[in-house]
């Protein structure tokens, strides 16, 4: 393999983790946001002590609260929720497989498109913590 080649494996897997702590910071301002009005100095110390699969059960929990089973904003959240689990669980096929150096090369076209995805459900979101703060606040006042 060349420096090159190597170098370009690094941006990758940089990459890739740097967005997957985006991905879980995204999971933390959702489950925040479905929370009733608390200083963030209280509540903080919580969300970061959550692995990605609990933040994923307590925002399942949390969301069914808030919508009834058959609202299409549940369904639509939770659909989001299952593509951020698959690509957690790519992201654990490339700290576990593609760093081998024999498999690295092959991969890196599939994980530059993974990086696209990761970017999208990023960008989704600020879109969901702000529709469950809204969906929260008129709980609340109701």
């Amino acid at each position: 393999m060349s420096v090159m080649e190597e170098n370009e494996i690094y941006v990758v897997v940089g990459e890739v983790m740097v967005l997957s702590a985006r991905i879980e910071a995204s999971l933390e301002s959702c489950i925040a946001a479905c929370l009733p009005e608390t200083s963030p100095v209280a509540s903080e110390p919580v969300l970061r002590r959550l692995n990605f699969t609990n933040q994923l059960a307590i925002l399942n929990e949390l969301v069914q609260g808030m919508y009834s089973r058959r609202d299409t904003t549940l369904v639509e959240f939770r659909r989001w929720l299952r593509r951020l689990k698959r690509i957690r669980e790519r992201r654990n096929d490339l700290v576990h497989q593609v760093l081998k150096a024999a498999r690295s090369c092959k991969e890196l076209g599939r994980w530059k498109s993974e990086i696209a995805r990761m970017r999208e459900e990023c960008a989704r979101a600020p879109l969901w913590a702000q529709a469950l703060r809204t969906r929260q606040n008129r709980l609340t006042t109701s």
